[in-house]
C-alpha cells in the first residue's frame, strides 16, 4: 500500500507539478555557488577563469528521488594595459536532473552567456554588468518505467504487458530557453594588503522567456517565467573572521520561495600566506528555505579551489504522509587565477 502511495505521489510531482509549472526549476541548498545556473550577470563579475559544479539527492529515503547535477564555466574578458579593467564575461552551463526511483523523468539543458560590465567609478570597484543567456533544454518521460491503472488486475496485480495510458503525450520535447540578468557588485577593499573589507552585491533574473513545447500532442505549453533576485555581503571581521549573510528570492506561476541564512569563514593558515593558494578557510553555515527546509553548511575553501557540503531536513506538507524527507548537496569549484587580477566577487563558498 505504501509503494502504492508514493507511485502516486511521483506521478502527481511530474504531471502535475511540472505540467502546471513548465517544470519548475530544480533548487539548489547551495545556491550561491551554482554559478550562472543561479544569474547569468556572474559571467561578468567572476575575475578569474572559474569551473565548478553542484550534485544534490533529493527525497532518496522517501522512495521518491530526485538527482541534480549543474555545473558552470565561467572566462573573463579584460582589457589590457597600465590599469587593467575588467570588461565582462562568457560562459557554458550544463544542467541534468533525474525524477523517480527508474529515472521516470529526466532533464538535460545546456546554455550559453555573455556579460559586460559597466563601471560606476574609475576604481573598478563598484560594477553593474548585465548578461543574456541562450540555450536549450530536452526534458523526457520514460513511459516503460511507470506503471498505470490499466496495467492493474485484481486477478494477477500489476501485468506489464497491457498498454499503458499515454497516447496523446509526448515522450521527449525540445525547448529553447532565453534568461537575462543584472547584478550590481560593489566593495571597498583596495589592491593593498589591508584585510578587513565589505563586499555588496544583489542580483535579479529573468528566466524561461520563451514559450515551451507541451508533453501533451500538438498543444504549446504555457510561457512560465522565473524571477530571481537575490544577493547580500561578505564582511571581514578580523584577519582570521569573516561571514557572509545571502538571501534568494524566487518567483514562478504561483510558486513563492524564500531563502535566507549566512555563513561564517575562519582561516586556518596565516592570512598573509604568500602562496597563490593563500589561507586556508573552513566555513560553517545555516540557513532556511521559508515553510520548506532548514539546512546546515560546512566547506573550506582557498583562492584556488573549494568544496561545499550541505544537508536539508525537509517540513513540506506532505510529510504527515510520507515523513520527512532530507537531501544531500556537493560543490566543488576550481579557479585559474589570472594575472594581476584583483580581488573578485566575493560569495559563499564560490
Amino acid at each position: 500500500m505504501k509503494s502504492y502511495r508514493i507511485s502516486i505521489a511521483f506521478l502527481f510531482f511530474v504531471f502535475v507539478f511540472q505540467q502546471n509549472a513548465n517544470c519548475q526549476t530544480p533548487v539548489f541548498s547551495q545556491y550561491y555557488s551554482s554559478g550562472l545556473y543561479l544569474n547569468p550577470a556572474l559571467a561578468g563579475l567572476e575575475k578569474n577563469t572559474y569551473l565548478g559544479m553542484n550534485y544534490r539527492s533529493q527525497w532518496s529515503n522517501l522512495g521518491l528521488p530526485f538527482n541534480t547535477f549543474q555545473f558552470s564555466f565561467i572566462h573573463p574578458i579584460t582589457k589590457p594595459g597600465v590599469r587593467k579593467k575588467h570588461l565582462g564575461g562568457f560562459g557554458m552551463s550544463y544542467l541534468h536532473d533525474t525524477a523517480g526511483a527508474n529515472k521516470e523523468f529526466v532533464t538535460q539543458g545546456i546554455s550559453l552567456a555573455a556579460a559586460h560590465n559597466f563601471h560606476l567609478n574609475r576604481r573598478g570597484n563598484n560594477i553593474i554588468a548585465c548578461a543574456v543567456q541562450i540555450g536549450a533544454s530536452q526534458q523526457q518521460i520514460n513511459y516503460d518505467k511507470l506503471q498505470w491503472s490499466s496495467q492493474y488486475s485484481a486477478i494477477v496485480g500489476y501485468d506489464q504487458s497491457l498498454p499503458g495510458e499515454s497516447n496523446l503525450i509526448n515522450y521527449r520535447t525540445l525547448q529553447p530557453t532565453l534568461n537575462l540578468g543584472a547584478m550590481w557588485y560593489y566593495t571597498n577593499k583596495q589592491r593593498s594588503l589591508s584585510y578587513f573589507s565589505t563586499s555588496v552585491y544583489n542580483g535579479f533574473s529573468i528566466s524561461n522567456i520563451l514559450q515551451t513545447n507541451s508533453f501533451y500532442v500538438q498543444q504549446k505549453g504555457d510561457v512560465s517565467i522565473l524571477y530571481k533576485v537575490h544577493g547580500g555581503l561578505s564582511s571581514t571581521w578580523s584577519r582570521q573572521v569573516d561571514f557572509s549573510p545571502n538571501y534568494l528570492i524566487q518567483l514562478q506561476d504561483k510558486n513563492f520561495q524564500v531563502n535566507v541564512g549566512m555563513y561564517m569563514g575562519y582561516s586556518l593558515t596565516n592570512p598573509k600566506a604568500s602562496s597563490k593558494a593563500g589561507s586556508t578557510k573552513v566555513l560553517i553555515g545555516a540557513w532556511y528555505r521559508l515553510q520548506d527546509s532548514f539546512i546546515i553548511s560546512s566547506g573550506i575553501s582557498n583562492a584556488i579551489w573549494n568544496i561545499g557540503i550541505t544537508y536539508d531536513n525537509n517540513i513540506f506538507t506532505v510529510s504527515k504522509a510520507y515523513g520527512y524527507g532530507n537531501a544531500y548537496e556537493f560543490s566543488v569549484a576550481y579557479k585559474i587565477q589570472n594575472k594581476n587580477a584583483f580581488k573578485r566577487f566575493s560569495s559563499p563558498m564560490i
